[in-house]
């Protein structure tokens, strides 16, 4: 799942910068399937060790698995801030045809 969700992030990066998916509901859907490919790999994870791990060091486990998960989800929240704005400043490619 975790080479899927590069990959969509890779094409999702390429159409910010070349803008060559010629409709917003193909990038809707990508983000649904991206959305899909996340929640399963979170519910995975949680199931998988729920299910491996002995009771005994369960709780600690999943106590640091989500904090491990907040603590990266808000990092990327702080990484998107200066990729946005490099992102914003490159100058807009012209269309095919425009």
């Amino acid at each position: 799942m975790a080479v899927l969700q590069f990959f969509n992030v890779i094409v999702l990066l390429f159409e910010t910068i070349y803008y060559y998916i010629p409709n917003i509901w193909i990038i809707f859907t990508i983000v649904l399937w991206e959305g899909l490919l996340g929640g399963g790999a979170y519910v995975n994870t949680f199931y998988r060790m729920s299910t491996e791990i002995p009771r005994a060091d369960r709780k600690i486990s999943l106590g640091i698995a989500t904090m491990a998960d907040s603590i990266g989800i808000a990092l990327a929240g702080w990484l998107a801030m200066p990729v946005h704005n490099a992102i914003c400043d490159l100058p807009k490619p012209m269309r095919l045809g425009s």
